[in-house]
């Protein structure tokens, strides 16, 4: 997992090179997957909105594939998934076809089922991650999801300041061994997050889970009615 945390720079580099060619023939975007690819759909519901100025749903696939959903043929669906296999996303692709949808994938894995069943891939050349949790796959969704904003909005991009920032973050590694020494001890951790970054607050409190198995949860900076009874916490701003 280390090693893949340390290839993101490198990652972000040849995502950066993938060319966004969609054809703009729909009224809404429905975002679908699930876990952190569902997280970087979240992300791409704000910045899509908000620069492309297009409506977005988005829908965690486990649930859309048990739901009624209402699509048609000006929707273009959006599944994004590290393998191409998640079988609740495969399902969710599966429906909105059936609905009369389009379909676009998000993919790591060439000729997966998923690249294969949708109407149009777009890979993210994250390379092979063998890590259980996902690290730069997760980096190179956020990147396609700019991309294809920056796309929808007639807008270029430029990822070269990202890259930078990432390498100075990796290089404080030492000092965040440092803070987790500190930090390890605690049983409750609370990610706050506003607007885009309240995704990223969700996609931090499940890594926490899945790798240290400590209770974590994430809540929108923006909501008033925040309140801990009982559950001794401090705040860290990193």
């Amino acid at each position: 997992m280390l090693k893949e945390i340390f290839e993101q720079p490198e990652v972000i580099r040849e995502t950066a090179k993938v060319q966004i060619n969609v054809k703009k023939d729909f009224s809404r975007i429905i975002m679908v997957g699930c876990g952190t690819a569902s997280y970087a759909g979240l992300v791409g519901k704000y910045i899509i909105e908000e620069m492309a100025k297009i409506p977005v749903n988005y829908e965690i696939a486990s649930e859309f594939r048990y739901k009624e959903p209402l699509l048609g043929k000006d929707d273009l669906v959006i599944a994004i998934s590290q393998s191409g296999e998640t079988a609740d996303t495969l399902a969710a692709i599966r429906l909105a076809k059936q609905k009369g949808a389009r379909t676009l994938g998000i993919i790591n894995v060439i000729d997966s089922t998923i690249a294969r069943e949708v109407d149009q891939t777009i890979y993210t050349r994250a390379g092979p991650e063998i890590g259980v949790a996902s690290t730069k796959a997760f980096m190179s969704q956020l990147v396609i999801m700019y991309k294809l904003a920056f796309f929808l909005a007639g807008r270029e991009n430029d990822f070269t300041g990202i890259v930078n920032k990432i390498n100075l973050a990796l290089s404080k590694n030492e000092e965040i061994k440092t803070l987790a020494q500190k930090y390890c001890l605690y049983q409750n951790f609370l990610y706050i997050g506003r607007n885009r970054n309240y995704p990223l607050a969700l996609e931090g409190a499940l890594k926490l889970k899945e790798i240290s198995y400590i209770h974590a949860e994430a809540y929108p900076a923006g909501a008033r009615r925040l309140r801990f009874r009982g559950v001794p916490f401090r705040l860290f701003r990193p």
